[in-house]
């Protein structure tokens, strides 16, 4: 025999008794203590742990942005924005084009073939069509966003082609 058996069968009154008056309540009040606690703790937990995420995705988004600011503060304050814009716009479609070759080739040729519309678009003269009246800067500006735009399309396809490689 064990100790467990043993012990039970030296106390075996002790089972058969009841409680004292007030035991279960007494239980009951602490069970719902710890059940509180327990409670109070996991949803500090939850509070802290989504506090914490939308701060780390936040500041990835944050510095990502920052990056992307600062490239293209550098094509904006080039001598030759366009050829600086087209220059980033061809190294995507270059990366475009790697990402596309495990593609069929019907696919493959629909890809690229947007990818050289959306250049052809960039490099169309679009800044002979602003009139002449505007002031330099907001000419820069809308120019920038033109360019900017485009470069983002191309980009929106590299990044897709990415997450389906």
């Amino acid at each position: 025999m064990n100790k467990l058996e043993q012990y039970i069968l030296e106390h075996k009154k002790l089972f058969d008794e009841e409680p004292s008056e007030g035991h279960f309540e007494r239980l009951q009040q602490k069970m719902n203590r710890q059940s509180r606690r327990s409670s109070a703790m996991r949803w500090s937990i939850s509070i802290a742990a989504s506090v914490a995420i939308i701060l780390l995705a936040g500041s990835i988004v944050w510095q990502h942005k920052g990056i992307q600011d600062d490239r293209m503060t550098m094509c904006e304050n080039a001598v030759d924005m366009k050829s600086c814009y087209l220059n980033r716009m061809n190294a995507v479609a270059e990366r475009i084009e790697a990402l596309a070759q495990n593609l069929d080739q019907w696919d493959r040729q629909q890809i690229m073939t947007d990818v050289q519309n959306i250049i052809s678009i960039a490099d169309s003269g679009f800044e002979n069509e602003l009139p002449a009246e505007l002031p330099n800067h907001k000419a820069k500006q809308i120019l920038s966003n033109y360019y900017r735009q485009n470069l983002e399309s191309l980009k929106t396809i590299e990044e897709q082609l990415t997450i389906n490689n």
